[in-house]
Parts: C-alpha cells; structure tokens; sequence
C-alpha cells in the first residue's frame, strides 16, 4: 500500500471506474475526472477527490492515468488547449491505458516528452471482470525504468504486467490480441450457428467443442455465459470497442501496406451488427445476425 504519489484518474468507464477503485481500495491519494459526474460522485464518495476538468486533475496529480475510448478523445484530453500536456507540471509521469491506434500514441508521447513529462502507453485486457478484480493483463510501451518505477500502481489494476519495448508497443501487442478476438467470435458465431442449423444440440456442441481443438478462452467463456443464456446485455466487452479495435488494425495495416482479409471482413461484420444496434451489447451478441440470415437461435434448451 502507498500514498506517496498523488494519481489523477481521467476517464471513468466501464473499465476506468472499477480500475480507479481499486487504486482507492490499496491506499493511493487519487483525484478524479470524468464527463459524466455519476462514477465521478461514486468514487469520491469512497474517498477520492473530484477534479474539475481533465487540466485541473493533471495539474494537482503526480502521475496521471487516462483510459478513454478512441484516439479522438485521447488526443483531445492530452493534446487541446487546456489539456493534459498543457497543464501538468514538468515530471508528472503520464499513463495512457486506452486501446488506441499506436500512430497516435507516439503523436502524444512526443509532445509529452517535449513538456518534460514521461509517458507510458498500457492499453489492458481482461474486460470489465478483469478490471473489478485488480487481475487486469497490461501490455506496457515505454522506458522499462520508468515501468518498474510505478509498477506497483499498475498491479494495483493488474495481475499481469508486460514490458514490451518503447513507447507505442504496448497498443501494437494490444490491437494484435483484438484482431485474434475479432476473428474467433466471428468464427464462434459461424460455426455455432451452422451446427445447430444442421440439426446439433447447441449445449453438446459446445461440451464436445471445449475438449476438443477448436476449442479457446471466448468459446469457453462467451459460449456458455452469453449466448447459449441469449443474455447478451451482461457486463462483458461492448461490441462497439471490438469494433473500433479492430478497425484500428485495418488502418494500421492500410498505413503499412500489410493485407488483412478477415480482419477486415471482421470488421465489416462488426459494422453491420453495429448498424443494426447490437454495438452496445457484449461482442458476442455478433451471433444474432447470423440466427436471423438462418432462422435459428444458438440457445440451450
């Protein structure tokens, strides 16, 4: 447990708010900003402080921890009048934890560098579970020194702790690990629904497939608990986010001339379900376009 440095929290989510608890929960000294003033009145409630804006939070914190959804907003917190960069005192240790396209990371890294103020790119995995739990993967870019100086910050948030290499390679490993989670729902969602199309027990389906070689950590996590229940509104990993991630993979590649064939039918997939209004649900509600295009519905009996 430690409150030596004082840690600003901007960007209370899904993610951010349980992350930001649990720094709260080990002790650490934490001012707290976000756009929507509910998480904002819960944390301080637990004991944290309510900054004013994301410039303020920056100004009062040692270290400043981000987790926000897309490179827009990372961009805007950090680089607009009045931001992150622009507020903070020379030192201040900047820790962005989104999922955002590595080309942005280094755009930010750099102009924190130029202020005087180290930064660290460490996006996560392990979702809304994960976070609440403290047992959080973080993939790290950034100085290994400066990792090890504030490591026990992040293992507050994480159970799991990769060093992997300089700034940007953290979302680097992070949007590879999102393309494998695109492609494998979307191949859970075909093959499940083929199965039971053709007349298989959707609930033996799966107990053959779990001990078998197409098995993996979503059909064993998403398969039983979200769509043989149909429950696809639970805590879990907005289909949206999936989305953007592996839309951030496409455009990386487009900018390195690296082709990405199901990747980038992932993507289109995951436009449509969008488009039809699962893009709030767990990603696994990608299912339910291909039950309506067949008419059956991967749900045990």
């Amino acid at each position: 447990m430690s409150s030596q440095k004082r840690i600003g929290f901007i960007g209370l989510g899904a993610m951010g708010k349980p992350m930001a608890k649990n720094l709260l929960n080990a002790g650490f000294e934490l001012v707290v900003y976000d756009i929507n003033p509910d998480p904002v009145k819960a944390l301080v409630s637990s004991g944290a402080e309510a900054g004013e804006s994301a410039a303020e939070t920056a100004a009062v914190a040692d270290v400043v921890i981000t987790i926000l959804p897309e490179c827009e907003h990372v961009k805007t917190v950090y680089l607009g009048e009045n931001g992150i960069i622009q507020s903070a005192g020379r030192g201040t240790v900047l820790i962005d934890m989104s999922s955002i396209a590595p080309h942005t990371t280094k755009l930010v890294a750099a102009e924190a560098e130029d202020r005087g103020c180290p930064f660290m790119d460490a996006p996560v995995s392990g979702g809304t579970v994960g976070a609440e739990k403290g047992s959080l993967t973080i993939m790290v870019g950034g100085d290994e020194a400066l990792l090890e100086a504030h490591r026990n910050i992040l293992e507050t948030m994480g159970k799991t702790i990769y060093h992997l290499g300089p700034v940007g390679m953290g979302e680097t490993v992070k949007m590879i690990n999102q393309i494998l989670v695109g492609i494998n729902i979307m191949g859970i969602a075909e093959a499940f629904t083929l199965g039971v199309k053709l007349g298989a027990d959707p609930q033996v389906l799966y107990e053959v497939i779990r001990t078998s070689s197409g098995n993996s950590f979503l059909i064993d996590g998403r398969v039983p608990n979200y769509i043989l229940k149909g429950d696809f509104d639970q805590p879990g990993f907005a289909l949206n986010l999936l989305r953007k991630d592996v839309g951030l993979a496409v455009e990386s590649a487009k900018m390195h001339s690296v082709p990405l064939f199901l990747a980038g039918q992932v993507f289109q997939y995951l436009t449509m379900a969008s488009a039809s209004g699962l893009g709030g649900k767990d990603m696994s509600s990608v299912i339910q376009l291909m039950e309506q295009v067949t008419g059956v519905e991967v749900r045990s009996k």
